[in-house]
């Protein structure tokens, strides 16, 4: 049994790793296309990357509803089979005619197959691993994830330069196709529990989902909790591309050194939280500590920034990416072990529609009332995740002298 588990764990973490580093070729070839071939065409890049945001607000949703009423071992494994399938029937199209339009329409294609998976794939974890082992797991699948983040970028251009655009879609392809390959060896460890037949009716088993989520008030105000902390990281995502603006003639490339610092800290957080994970997934005060220490890290830099020290302003981005991490992981494995098996995956759609819609409301927001061009702006980010920290603790409270 313990030999089963540790299978599982590997055939997991080679799945999902396959398939990130599959999808970052497959964006970096399809948008190397689109600039090369309508350079003075941008609305087609733009088509491109909205294409997906679209798909998976509609479609989440839905996604989570087969998650919890079907077979979730083969519908990962026919998800990853059809993005396997798209990827080789656009390897055929790219220097057609209608390149742009098979490009947005596979693109759409596969964040609808998504929109099925990663719901399914979340929950699957619950039934392929021990619960006393899924801290450890999701430890080490973001470690792996945030190792391919950097590296996948490098690689995808020596492959597009040596293969091409046709080769490097087939090579894409490959990838999915050898993840539902690893998929179809796992083997359940868990005992299968008595599930609750849907009602046949989409909707209806989403309104379900839903009102399962407003009951469990824990677990409901954790997902308000992440939808919130997307908001203020809309809000980060938007400033970091600017530090290269806010430290100009002070420091050159400084965006690009903090995106790796962020994935350096990335990777030593989901290494040490590997080793505790298992023990705090259920201590929702340790998630707040570690979403506060995000909020502690952009309110520090403004603070160092005027030493003008690279290394000092680097430090923050770093402890931000620990932090994340930290609380990412914990938060995903207490889901996973608190939620009910029945409305597992309508959980995670309705964590990841929420995330996708709070993301763009973030975006529009700080770039309306928020200066990028001034590293002081980070402190906005950091004191509203700290504000947004300190509530939950009250909010955290309340909820626990209520339920007594």
């Amino acid at each position: 049994m313990e030999k089963g588990i540790k299978k599982n764990e590997a055939l997991l973490w080679l799945g999902s790793w396959t398939s990130r580093f599959g999808n970052i070729v497959f964006d970096y070839a399809n948008s190397i296309s689109i600039v090369s071939f309508f350079a003075g065409k941008p609305i087609v890049l733009a088509l491109y990357q909205s294409s997906e945001t679209i798909i998976q607000i509609i479609f989440n949703l839905v996604g989570g509803v087969k998650a919890d009423n079907g077979n979730r071992k083969r519908l990962v494994i026919i998800t990853d089979l059809l993005a396997g399938l798209i990827c080789f029937v656009l390897s055929f199209l790219v220097d057609s005619g209608r390149m742009a339009m098979a490009i947005i329409a596979a693109n759409a294609l596969l964040a609808l197959v998504y929109a099925f998976n990663s719901p399914t794939y979340k929950s699957l974890v619950r039934e392929m691993i021990y619960k006393d082992r899924i801290g450890f797991y999701n430890s080490i699948a973001h470690a792996g994830s945030e190792i391919i983040g950097i590296t996948g970028p490098i690689l995808s251009v020596g492959l597009v330069a040596v293969i091409g655009t046709r080769g490097a879609l087939l090579f894409d392809a490959v990838t999915f196709f050898v993840s539902a390959l690893l998929e179809c060896c796992l083997v359940r460890v868990v005992e299968t529990p008595s599930k609750v037949k849907g009602s046949q009716n989409v909707i209806t088993d989403i309104i379900e989902g839903i009102k399962y989520l407003l009951s469990e008030r824990q677990i409901f105000f954790l997902v308000i909790l992440s939808a919130l902390v997307n908001f203020f990281l809309a809000g980060y995502n938007l400033l970091l591309p600017y530090t290269d603006v806010m430290y100009k003639g002070i420091f050159d490339n400084f965006y690009s050194k903090a995106l790796a610092m962020e994935a350096v800290g990335g990777i030593l957080g989901s290494l040490v939280i590997s080793k505790v994970a298992d023990r705090f997934k259920d201590n929702v005060y340790i998630m707040i500590l570690f979403l506060s220490g995000t909020g502690i890290a952009m309110l520090a830099e403004p603070i160092i920034a005027p030493l003008q020290n690279m290394y000092l302003c680097l430090i923050p981005f770093a402890l931000f990416g620990i932090a994340l991490t930290s609380f990412n992981i914990i938060l995903m494995s207490h889901v996973q072990v608190s939620v009910d098996e029945n409305f597992l995956g309508r959980v995670f759609s309705i964590i990841f529609t929420v995330a996708v819609l709070f993301m763009p409301v973030g975006s529009f927001s700080f770039s309306s009332f928020v200066d990028a061009k001034s590293v002081g702006s980070f402190a906005i980010v950091g004191g509203g995740i700290v504000i947004l920290s300190l509530m939950s603790v009250f909010i955290l409270k309340a909820i626990e002298r209520r339920n007594g």
